[in-house]
């Protein structure tokens, strides 16, 4: 009887190697394609834990660092872009794994700037480089130049974006204007925006810009 129990496992073994595919928690064969398959109604997956040093560093994995490992961080360091949650390792960096909702949208007001008004002609300004120099600049933790920092909240980073979109993959919008004192408005792909001083500006004078994540 023991060499037909030997005779079965060594055959179950063989079996595996062929196919390479695992399935736990059911008797059925895997998913073709897939190489492990985890089957349950009552139980999830759990990975790894552990505590990410930086996101550029394999750390605390041990080993060479390999693209495709990933793990869930459970260390809280906001000034260092770290958040709990699931990462992978690509392209030599651990990426933060999300699952964006396909009615979410990213969207914010373009940081204040000041208009020029001066004269009654046609205007041009770079609205992402203005963007882009406060939001993530290296300059960002000083405010109008002065050498003052900027008040934040406790723990927030020194620059309000580390990352920020490309030119690009921004959409621009101009929701509302003075039209006494504006005409001609529009923004390009790039977000170069133009318009015409048509009258002089008060106190009062304003235009909404706002930006939307591709």
């Amino acid at each position: 009887m023991k060499k037909i129990y030997l005779l079965l496992f060594f055959a179950a073994v063989f079996a595996m190697n062929i196919n390479a595919q695992v399935a736990i928690g059911t008797i059925d064969p895997p998913t073709k394609g897939a190489v492990l398959e985890l089957t349950s109604d009552t139980l999830g997956f759990l990975p790894t834990r552990v505590e990410l040093t930086n996101l550029t560093t394999f750390s605390p994995i041990v080993g060479s660092p390999v693209e495709g490992m990933v793990v869930f961080n459970t260390k809280v360091a906001p000034n260092d872009g770290i958040v709990p949650g699931l990462y992978c390792f690509t392209g030599g960096k651990w990426t933060y794994l999300t699952v964006a909702s396909t009615t979410k949208e990213n969207w914010f007001y373009m940081p204040s700037i000041v208009l020029d008004v001066d004269e009654e002609k046609q205007y041009t300004v770079e609205l992402y480089d203005l963007y882009a120099e406060q939001l993530n600049s290296a300059s960002t933790n000083l405010l109008n130049g002065k050498g003052e920092v900027v008040p934040s909240s406790p723990g927030a980073p020194a620059k309000v974006l580390a990352k920020i979109p490309a030119a690009d993959k921004l959409y621009y919008y101009v929701t509302d204007y003075d039209t006494n004192v504006f005409t001609n408005v529009s923004i390009d792909a790039n977000g170069q925006l133009k318009y015409t001083v048509k009258g002089p500006a008060d106190d009062k004078t304003f235009m909404n810009i706002v930006f939307v994540e591709q």
